[in-house]
Parts: C-alpha cells; structure tokens; sequence
C-alpha cells in the first residue's frame, strides 16, 4: 500500500485535460517529500517508486495518467515503442492504435490519449528522479553510513540510480518524440513553468552522457540482484548512445568491459526452474530471469508477483503476453471445445493449458518469420522452434489426457496470409491462426483467473545478447567485422555462423529481429539508425521506412504511407501539453 501512495504524491507532471498548467505542483507532493527525504532509508523508500514507474512499460497505457482513458481495451505502453515497424503490426486492435498496421492513420487519429499517456508517464519519471537528484544535496540529510566514506556511498548510489532513470526516460522521449523539454530539477510550487522550450535532440544527449557515466563510477557492474541497475545497463545504454551520437569509437570504448568481462554470460546451459521441462537456455532464459534463479545473462529484470502473495497490497503485473500471444480461443475449433469436468470454464482450461491468455493485439511480420529462414537456419533455429513459438495448440479429452487441437489432421497455426491483412480498408486484421512468441508466457496459479488479461511473472527487460548485438554494430562501423558477436549469439541458437562477407546493417538488424523480437524497442533503433548523420527519419529511402515496405506485409503496403516522405515516424507531442504551454509557443512534429 506505501508503494501505491507514494506513486500517488509523485505525480507532479500531469498533463491535464481541464484547465491546469502542464507542470502544476499538488502541494501535498512537497509536505510528503520534505518528511521522506530526509534519510537513506527514506530515500531508498521514493527509489522504488521510481523503480516502479520504470516498470509501468509494460503496464497499460490507456489508464492512470491524469484520469485519461479509452475504455477497457488493455495495451502496454512498450507498443508504442515496438510495434508497427519491420517486424511487427496491429491485429486485434483499438481504434487508437491504427498506426500499427496503417501507418499513415497516425495523423488522422482522433484520440490521441496513448500519446499522451506516454509523454505524461516519462515526465512523472524524470520529475521523480529530478526529485531525488535535487533532495539528496541537503547537507541534513541522514545517510545512515557508519563512517562518512559509507555515508557518500549511500549518497552517490543514491544519485546514480536516479540519473541513470532519467537519462533512460530521456532516451525514451527523444527517440519516440524528437525534441522535447529537457527538466533537470524538480518541479515544486516555486518553479513550475508555461514556457517550456522543445531542447535539442543533441543537448539532451549531453546531459544523458553525463547521467550514465555518473552511474557507470558509481555503480557496480554487477548488483546483489537483476531488478535494479548497475553499471552495465549504463554502459549498455550508453553505448547505444554514442552510436546515436555518431561515436562508434565511444561505444566500443564502453561495451568493450561488458562484453568481455566475466559478470555476464550468454546462457547456453539449460538451468531455472524451466530446466526439467522440454526445452534449451533461450526459453529458460525468460522462465528464470532473476540472479537468483541463476541466470547471468539479463541485465535487468522487472519483478512481478501475484495478490496473493503481494504482503503489501501492491501487486504489479504485465501486460507482454496479452499483447503478443495471440488470441487463439477465437478460433471456431478452439470456442467449439468443452469438457464435462470444466462445465462453462472450456476457456479457462484452453488458455490454462497453452501459455496464459492472449488477446492478438500484435503480431510478428511475415517478414520476420522469413528472416530465420535465412540459409535455411529455420530447421535448427532454437528461437524458431515449438519451445520459443507457439506452433501447436492443446486440449484435454475425457481421460484427462493432453491432445493437440486438429483441422483436417493437421495443426491449426500456419503462416498463410488472410484477406484482411491486405484489405487496404482497414478492417480488423483478426489473424488468430498465427503463431506467436512464448517469451512472455504465464499461467496464473487460480484456474479461476486463468484468462485474466494481465499476468503476474518476473520479466526479462535488458540482456547480453542485446549489448552484443550493439558491439557488434561499433565494431562494424570501425571498420573491424563484428561478427564474432553475432556468431556468439547464433551459435547459442544453434544455427551456422556467419562470416565477414555477410555483415552489414542489415545482418545486425536481422539478427536483433530474430533474437530480441517482441522485446527490442524496434522503433527506437530503426530511428536512431534513420537519423544518422543528420538523416530525416521521415524520409521514404530511410532505414525504417524502406525495411517497412520490405518485412511488413501489411504496414508496408504502397498505400498505407511507408512509401511517403509527408507519414511521420516520430509520435506527435501531445495537444495538452502544447495548449497548456501558454507562455511559449511549442512546434507540433512535422506531418501532423
């Protein structure tokens, strides 16, 4: 319940939809501030609230913020920062989220409250660690150390973790909208504004170069536990960072003790508690993220746990595999099922027996399917296989004993193309017979909630494969191969290695598509790799468009606006903020 209130009174930033300002302070912020903040443990205390918001990425979008909601329909934010690229689209989805699968819808939409929801929740972030930034230079504070070296201690992890949190909600910002106000002190009474300028995109950069190598001084490389930061998620982000900032020299620099150390492997053993059922290391991977599950490779990893076993009242959750999986009950040989000991409950049992209930709202491109086929790697590929996708689906008969579902003898899962998918009216794609990844599963332990929306397992967020995927793209640029790095990750999935000749942009885009789909924030790369050098993402010979039209057989269709230079990419800023602004004049992106 303490968790739940102090994400309460942090809430600072709110973009209103009434009439006040864009940056109002609640007054009673600053009174439960001024008696939190006054030792370590209450620092440490308001950190996990942070932490918190952190997590709410994968928490809906479309609630919670300034009251602001389009009905029951859940869809994480991550979407936005994944979906309706190369190798993904919108299936079953809502109105406001178009965009997914019709690019060109993103400047016409009515509602734009996901928009808003997202600039809104990464401004609660930055203000809340602005906050602890801010706060933590009292000379009164109680650090709680036992000598003054332990006291700076407390005092500087205190710091790093907060700077780290908000270089990371910057990186958030400027890849989904551009420039945007750059706050680097708290938001109280005194100080709130009107007059917010949009920064730009390169002096936000600057101070988020600045905020991760303080954290990378400060932090260890490796923490007691994965579901807070260390040293290597700044080194990771901020080696992705001096890519951004054309420095290829920089991040190698970085990644380079990383990489090569020995704090973090790939998992390439079978372990957790996943290690005695059918499967390999790369599920396990996302069954057991924690270190204390005994996985070295994720980097960072965002703890969830059920009602019932949350002491506090405080229960966060997920909304990745609702998202992804798709929503298999909707099939006419999957609602036509039932079982005399489940009377009215067939769902319940299907979805309790096949990964936890999905909605469809997005699916992974043909496009991308295809690209582990590449050499035909698809016949060994681990992350191609029944364990990683959902290629077959289960029910039981009346001896209680698990069967595949049929149509005509054979599984009803394929990759044969709908209709809907290349009506350019726009219907409700609906392709439910598609397989999708088991990276997010969960089955909640009370059948009786066995299709809730919302799921409960610890998370993976950040892993090696990831940071490897970066250092092979900095050594690529320097002119020195890079893929060693990719072949460390291709010989855990357990496909042929690649040699010099075949490394390009591309490759590396491949391989992040086939290693990290669904958990890449796809966008933000296709973004950043759009804008270098001075490179207009909008443009239709960019990286992001041009791999659009070539993976994504439905947003890439000639009509739906990746084929334009006018469709935006960036996301519009939202209308609150620049009507609230009274003071400055704020530019919309361009195309909207």
């Amino acid at each position: 319940m303490k968790k739940i209130l102090y994400l309460i009174l942090i809430s600072v930033l709110a973009i209103s939809s009434c009439s006040e300002d864009f940056l109002t302070e609640k007054p009673v912020d600053d009174i439960f501030a001024d008696n939190l903040l006054v030792s370590y443990s209450g620092f440490q205390n308001m950190q996990n609230a942070m932490f918190a918001l952190v997590r709410d990425e994968y928490d809906r979008g479309d609630r919670y913020y300034g009251g602001t909601s389009f009905g029951s329909i859940p869809f994480a934010k991550h979407v936005l920062f994944s979906a309706g690229a190369d190798n993904s689209w919108g299936n079953n989805r809502h109105t406001n989220f178009r965009h997914l699968s019709y690019p060109k819808n993103i400047t016409d939409m009515e509602d734009v409250i996901p928009f808003q929801a997202l600039f809104e929740w990464l401004y609660k972030v930055i203000n809340t660690s602005n906050m602890i930034i801010s706060r933590a230079e009292n000379p009164d504070i109680d650090w709680q150390g036992s000598s003054d070296a332990e006291d700076l201690a407390n005092k500087n992890t205190t710091l790093a973790n907060a700077r780290l949190v908000r270089a990371w909600a910057y990186r958030h910002l400027t890849y989904a909208f551009g420039p945007v106000p750059l706050s680097t002190e708290e938001i109280t009474g005194s100080n709130y504004r009107t007059d917010w300028e949009r920064t730009p995109v390169a002096d936000i950069r600057e101070v988020m170069e600045q905020d991760l190598l303080f954290a990378i001084d400060m932090l260890p490389m490796r923490t007691a536990n994965n579901t807070v930061p260390s040293a290597a998620v700044a080194r990771h982000y901020l080696g992705e960072l001096y890519l951004a900032m054309g420095r290829p020299g920089d991040a190698k620099s970085v990644l380079q003790p990383l990489v090569e150390g020995t704090d973090y492997t790939l998992m390439t053993e079978r372990f957790g508690k996943n290690a005695a059922n059918p499967g390999h290391a790369f599920i396990d991977v996302f069954r057991s993220p924690l270190f204390s599950d005994g996985n070295m490779e994720v980097l960072w990893a965002f703890p969830n746990t059920e009602p019932e076993n949350a002491a506090t009242g405080y229960s966060p959750n997920t909304f990745m595999r609702n998202m992804w999986r798709n929503y298999y009950s909707s099939l006419s040989d999957i609602s036509k099922l039932n079982h005399p000991d489940y009377p009215g409950q067939t769902i319940k049992l299907f979805w309790s027996l096949n990964g936890g209930k999905g909605a469809g709202r997005l699916a992974i491109s043909l496009g991308a399917f295809n690209l582990y086929k590449y050499n035909e790697q698809d016949t060994s590929d681990v992350r191609y296989d029944e364990n990683s996708l959902v290629w077959h689906l289960y029910f039981l008969n009346t001896d209680n004993q698990e069967y595949e579902v049929l149509k005509n003898g054979i599984s009803l899962i394929n990759l044969t193309p709908n209709a809907a998918m290349s009506n350019d009216a726009d219907p409700t794609i609906k392709q439910y017979n598609w397989p999708s990844t088991k990276k997010w599963d969960y089955v909640n332990p009370i059948f009786e909630q066995s299709d809730a929306d919302n799921a409960y397992n610890d998370i993976v967020y950040l892993r090696l494969a990831e940071t490897y995927l970066l250092y092979a793209e900095a050594l690529y640029k320097l002119g020195e191969g890079g893929e060693f790095w990719l072949n460390k990750i291709r010989e855990r999935a357990q496909v042929t290695p690649i040699d010099g000749s075949e490394m390009s942009i591309d490759m590396i885009l491949d391989e992040r598509s086939r290693e990290l789909i669904t958990e890449e924030e796809r966008r933000h790369t296709l973004i950043r790799l759009s804008q270098e050098n001075g490179g207009d993402e909008r443009l239709a010979s960019n990286i992001f468009k041009t791999r659009v039209r070539t993976y994504n057989e439905v947003s890439g269709r000639e009509v739906r606006g990746m084929w334009d230079d006018e469709t935006p990419v960036l996301l519009p800023i939202p209308q609150a903020f620049i009507n609230s602004n009274s003071g400055r004049v704020i530019q919309q992106n361009p195309g909207y």
